[in-house]
């Protein structure tokens, strides 16, 4: 449960409004490296359902097209579960580089179904600046993530 409410929490964290604070329109996908993290070190503890919630409240407080990032998160997290072998017990960049590789895919799932919805081919300049402020932010997530996950380890 705990997983979940971090990714919850990182989700709501997209809402903060950081333009405010940095002077630059950056939401990242806080929500998408919960995702990730778990589903590369503990899926067990962050099941497809609670994904599909992270990403369907996402939907919600965006007021997006209703399922877009539910389904994205959805696609990224198996995708990730399926090949997490290659990731673990392995260097930090490694489990890195697979982040930026699952936010590429993420934003692009993401760009496409928004243009599919919408009916016209939308900028991918937004998506973009999402998706490489997300990639630069997962190493402090990634470390908070990890004192979480050693105090599962601890409880058992």
């Amino acid at each position: 449960m705990l997983p979940f409410l971090a990714g919850f929490l990182c989700m709501l964290l997209s809402f903060v409004p950081f333009s405010r604070i940095f002077g630059a329109e950056i939401a990242p996908a806080f929500g998408l490296i919960a995702v990730y993290y778990w589903a590369v070190q503990r899926p067990d503890v962050f099941p497809p359902y609670g994904v599909f919630a992270i990403g369907l409240f996402y939907d919600l407080l965006s007021a997006g097209p209703l399922g877009l990032w539910a389904l994205v998160y959805l696609i990224v997290f198996g995708l990730v579960v399926s090949q997490r072998q290659l990731m673990i017990g392995r260097t930090f960049s490694l489990f890195w580089l697979g982040f930026l590789v699952s936010s590429v895919i993420a934003g692009f799932l993401g760009w496409l179904l928004a243009s599919l919805y919408f009916g016209q081919i939308l900028s991918p300049a937004p998506v973009l600046v999402q998706m490489a402020a997300t990639v630069a932010l997962f190493p402090l997530f990634a470390k908070l993530f990890e004192q979480l996950l050693q105090r599962l380890l601890v409880q058992g």
